[in-house]
């Protein structure tokens, strides 16, 4: 048999075994629901949000306006979040035992927070429980689940599990919410945070257990007429695919830094600003979340459909966790250097007058 001849043989084989693919365009309905549900152990409140996928022959912008279309009513679902213990596995996983440690029944309530846009706005319906973050800190090796029942039947509509980002122990301070791990190689003398020439001008960091990708924040304060006010100065997103234990970046050079605050306070006309300090912050998230996230990276034509990351069975959304890492009020350098901060604030015109408290 020559090469064509076999070629033409699986082509045919395909499509008969195509043609046996049962699909029926009449088939029932199904509810599909989409859940999204972040949980962070530094918040005392779990908050979910449970809505309905749909369909409609009209226009669809039209129908995801009313608001019985995306949402269920009150007492139609019901939705819990379990604790389950964990068993630590190697490649900094935790494995799901079936003991269950907690169980909470989240309550329905209505919440506005969604801004205006193509989708029914007014108050939304929320789930939301309160374990507490000092529970939830002593649950980090447990393996939580959430799942969404249908009331009248029992019957489970969608169900997800995740693990928490976790924390360094040996870090944690007396108040036992807030670590400090953030390592900062552009300290001047007195541990100020300053932008040195000829420096790495570096933020280092410990990695945290099930913690997949990082961002590292600068909020910068600074003193408007007796007012404290801040501006955010985001770095670039870091990946621990391979479970280092130190992570580091150079994303927040001195001119990202300055560019952000003149950019934040362009056209401020007051002339008596100064600072005190800034707080380091290193966003974390689990794998569950950053693959969502990841997914969403993703350019589209629009119109067209396209595949993104859920971890929700039987349905649609994510359920995963973040955290943060804080090194909190960091004074800024006082120098009077030319190269260092106060004389370039200074140089933007935007207020700074060179004082630091």
């Amino acid at each position: 048999m020559n090469k064509s001849h076999f070629l033409i043989l699986i082509m045919l084989a395909a499509l008969v075994s195509s043609c046996n693919v049962e699909f029926s365009p009449n088939a029932e309905w199904k509810d599909v629901p989409s859940v999204y549900c972040v949980l962070d152990p530094e918040e005392d409140t779990v908050w979910a949000r449970v809505q309905r996928c749909y369909l409609s022959e009209d226009n669809l912008y039209q129908y995801s306006q009313v608001f019985d279309s995306i949402n269920y009513a009150q007492g139609d679902i019901s939705v819990q979040l379990l604790a389950w213990k964990g068993v630590q596995e190697s490649n900094n996983g935790i494995r799901r035992t079936e003991q269950l440690v907690h169980r909470w029944d989240m309550e329905y309530t209505l919440r506005r927070v969604k801004p205006e846009g193509a989708f029914a706005s007014g108050p939304q319906p929320m789930f939301y429980c309160v374990p507490g973050h000092y529970t939830l800190r002593a649950d980090t090796s447990c393996v939580f689940q959430l799942v969404v029942t249908r009331t009248s039947t029992g019957d489970t509509l969608a169900s997800a599990f995740t693990t928490l980002v976790g924390f360094v122990p040996f870090t944690i301070n007396g108040r036992d919410t807030t670590e400090h791990v953030v390592d900062l190689p552009n300290d001047v003398p007195g541990r100020h945070f300053a932008f040195i020439p000829k420096t790495k001008n570096e933020i280092k960091w410990y990695t945290l257990p099930r913690g997949r990708r990082y961002q590292p924040h600068i909020t910068f304060y600074y003193r408007k007429k007796g007012d404290t006010l801040s501006v955010d100065i985001p770095g670039d997103y870091l990946n621990n695919q391979y479970n280092s234990s130190i992570l580091s970046s150079k994303s927040i050079t001195q001119s990202r830094f300055l560019s952000v605050v003149k950019s934040a306070l362009a056209g401020n006309k007051d002339t008596l600003m100064n600072v005190n300090h800034v707080d380091v912050i290193i966003y974390v998230c689990n794998e569950d979340l950053n693959a969502y996230l990841a997914s969403q990276d993703v350019t589209i034509t629009a119109g067209q459909d396209f595949q993104v990351y859920s971890n929700i069975e039987g349905g649609v959304g994510v359920f995963g966790s973040r955290r943060s890492h804080i090194r909190v009020q960091v004074p800024c350098d006082s120098t009077g250097k030319p190269d260092y901060l106060p004389a370039q604030l200074k140089d933007l015109g935007v207020g700074f007058y060179g004082h630091f408290e």
